[in-house]
């Protein structure tokens, strides 16, 4: 990894920071983990004494030097503290939040990615929610495009808290101009990171608001493409929560323009089973639904659609609990 200067270094302490705190108030066993010692809590808040008494039990447990062994809460409650504001957050204090809070191989390699402050993670940052009327100033905004999509597939994963946890994208783009080395990734501020895979090389800087509650960045590709040629591409979104906005039980992909050989599945935790779960089509961004039609899950707890063209329409599953 190339040596970071001192203010992108600190840049990037602070967004795996910001990841970490959304991790440990996402509802969930990571949450319950501190909210045990936790006597009362402000909302959208960590509690970091609570936190300092996780990390104290697993240090007890598993000693990294003599001192650990009787290491007092207090004592790590200044080391949870800058840690969680990310003002000082070394990578051997990120591995340890890890282990005390057992924390999911995708998750660690996400804040790693971040703490490193490598181009393939992007943490995302933005205010308000996208409005369905202001695809028109997205377009505007971002130009001509130069691909379109041959195939588009989404893998969500709706989470043992009910909500939405990540999204796996695979798609196989085509250039319908030469010169095409990146995409634009448009995001609301539902969104918490994007993480590059197959076929990409990295994430530009954030454009910014490009309207107003939108926001986007690029995903660079690993080859520049000429016109007629194709790249297979992966990646990752990763959503944040916020306890105090209650989401719609949905999962929607909106197709501003064409896209061919569409593939959309949803999957869900055993802990999260729907009763009910219906295919949908949206009458437009702002609509409501103008059809659907329930489906049943699969082994694998998921509902899952193919569709071999979507132009212009907004389509996915909805479900109840």
């Amino acid at each position: 990894m190339p040596d970071l200067d001192p203010e992108t270094h600190q840049g990037a302490h602070q967004r795996a920071a910001a990841y970490l705190r959304e991790l440990l108030l996402r509802p969930g066993r990571h949450r319950r983990k501190w909210e045990q010692f936790s006597e009362r809590g402000r909302p959208g808040q960590v509690n970091q004494l609570a936190v300092a008494e996780v990390l104290a039990h697993y240090l007890w447990d598993n000693p990294r030097t003599a001192a650990d062994i009787d290491v007092l809460p207090r004592q790590l409650k200044d080391t949870t503290s800058r840690a969680l504001s990310g003002t000082l957050l070394s990578k051997a204090t990120l591995q340890l939040f890890m282990e005390a809070f057992d924390l999911p191989d995708f998750e660690r390699e996400q804040l790693l990615k971040l703490w490193e402050g490598t181009g393939t993670v992007r943490f995302l940052q933005g205010q308000g929610a996208m409005g369905p009327k202001l695809v028109s100033d997205v377009e505007a905004a971002l130009g001509p495009r130069g691909h379109k999509s041959v195939v588009l597939h989404d893998h969500a994963l709706i989470g043992a808290d009910r909500q939405l946890a990540r999204v796996r994208t695979m798609q196989v783009i085509e250039a319908i101009r030469s010169g095409v080395d990146r995409i634009p990734y448009i995001h609301d501020t539902a969104a918490l990171t994007v993480q590059a895979g197959l076929g990409c090389i990295g994430i530009s800087e954030p454009l910014g608001r490009i309207a107003e509650g939108v926001f986007a960045t690029h995903l660079l590709l690993a080859k520049r493409l000429e016109l007629g040629e194709t790249l297979a591409l992966e990646y990752w979104t990763v959503f944040r929560h916020d306890p105090d906005i209650a989401l719609e039980p949905e999962y929607r992909r909106v197709v501003m323009r064409s896209v061919e050989n569409v593939d959309i599945r949803v999957e869900f935790a055993p802990e999260a089973m729907p009763s009910s779960v219906w295919w949908a089509v949206w009458s437009g961004f702002e609509g409501g639904i103008a059809d659907d039609e329930q489906v049943e899950l699969d082994g694998q707890h998921s509902a899952h659609r193919f569709l071999r063209s979507a132009e212009k329409t907004v389509v996915g599953f909805h479900w109840d609990w």
